[in-house]
């Protein structure tokens, strides 16, 4: 390696060799590695020599247990002792891989802050077909990611979230509102955003998959805001995006409908049920309302008990938040909110055969003679 190293600095030539191992432990997953004994007692100089039954985490600080718990595990098995650390350095490690698939909304909060990306968001998850656009839109976002980015924090997120609705992600046509309530842009964007979500009717071809949705929401969300990505590009000539972007993410549910309905986007008119006309038919939050939205998602992250019920709240309104918590059991809805989406429920029709109306008969008086 020190051939690679700068050669007329040989404290630059350390600092090159150190950011080199840093970068091998990170994509290697590296956690621990072998070090010298701690000897305090013993006189002369300390031994600087790794040995096997002597290790440390990288980026954490050794903490020394009480002497009590030190016997009790030293009376443990080896194995036992080994799975139990790799279990606590795989909970800990802020590099430690994880899939969304084998967690709760719940726990979200725990995983959503480390340095490395959900399993699921990689294109191996999208099929392309052999479309150069979509190719190189795709590509562009997984190379352009930047989770220091507010709108590609959202977008993780919102792709995560959506992923957990399936199938429910689609509309009926007789809970379309009318063209009064849509008059405007604060009237439709309300009345798009008070749509129940229900599933298609139709069958759609992997519309159940979750792994494919997470990078597939995301990637939308990236490349709509993003003014450099090639679908932005594309727009700035065409005033329309590619028909087999369209296509592709329409038949999952996923578009300029459901940004609105997430509170991602803003509708204009009636042509929002159709897709309408980019940035026009519908427009993009400001960069202030964005800012607004990622304080408020984020800050929901921090609340461990009930923040992910609220996020939820936030892209699916209170009742499709509380019946996904109630019937998945991945997080945990907030009492108080979740009884008032009970009261504002219609109380179901009653069977007409079975009504009975019940009279009081008042006895008459008898006259007197």
């Amino acid at each position: 390696m020190l051939k690679y190293a700068p050669p007329n600095s040989p404290a630059a030539a350390e600092k090159c060799i150190q950011r080199a191992y840093i970068i091998a432990a990170n994509n290697l997953q590296i956690q621990h590695i072998p070090w010298h004994m701690s000897n305090p007692g013993a006189r002369g100089r300390p031994s600087r020599k790794a040995v096997h039954n002597s290790w440390v985490n990288l980026g954490k600080s050794s903490i020394l247990e009480p002497a009590s718990s030190t016997t009790g595990r030293n009376a443990s098995r080896p194995v036992d002792l080994a799975a139990e650390a790799a279990k606590k350095a795989q909970a800990s490690d802020a590099r430690a891989p994880w899939a969304v698939e084998s967690i709760t909304l719940q726990s979200l909060p725990d995983f959503f802050a480390r340095d490395c990306l959900p399993d699921e968001f990689t294109m191996d998850n999208i099929e392309c077909s052999g479309d150069a656009m979509l190719t190189e839109i795709y590509e562009w976002v997984f190379a352009n990611f930047d989770r220091e980015k507010p709108v590609h924090k959202i977008a993780l997120l919102a792709g995560i979230y959506f992923s957990q609705m399936l199938p429910d992600v689609f509309w009926d046509v007789k809970d379309k509102p009318s063209a009064s309530q849509m008059a405007g842009e604060r009237l439709a964007t309300s009345a798009v955003r008070s749509m129940p979500w229900k599933p298609n009717k139709g069958t759609r071809k992997g519309s159940t998959w979750r792994a494919m949705f997470i990078p597939m929401v995301a990637a939308y969300i990236i490349s709509v805001y993003e003014r450099g990505s090639p679908l932005r590009d594309y727009y700035a000539t065409k005033k329309a995006f590619p028909g087999t972007w369209n296509a592709k993410n329409s038949a999952k549910g996923i578009g300029s409908f459901n940004l609105v309905r997430m509170g991602l986007a803003k509708a204009k008119s009636t042509r929002i049920f159709k897709g309408g006309v980019p940035l026009t038919d519908w427009l993009l939050l400001t960069n202030e309302e964005l800012a607004v939205k990622h304080r408020e998602l984020m800050g929901f992250l921090q609340d461990r008990q009930y923040g992910p019920f609220k996020i939820a709240v936030a892209f699916f309104g209170l009742d499709k938040a509380v019946e996904l918590g109630a019937t998945t059991g991945t997080y945990t809805n907030h009492p108080a909110m979740s009884s008032i989406a009970l009261k504002k429920r219609p109380a179901p029709e009653s069977d007409s055969d079975s009504d009975v109306e019940i009279v009081e008969e008042v006895p008459q008086k008898k006259q007197r003679r």
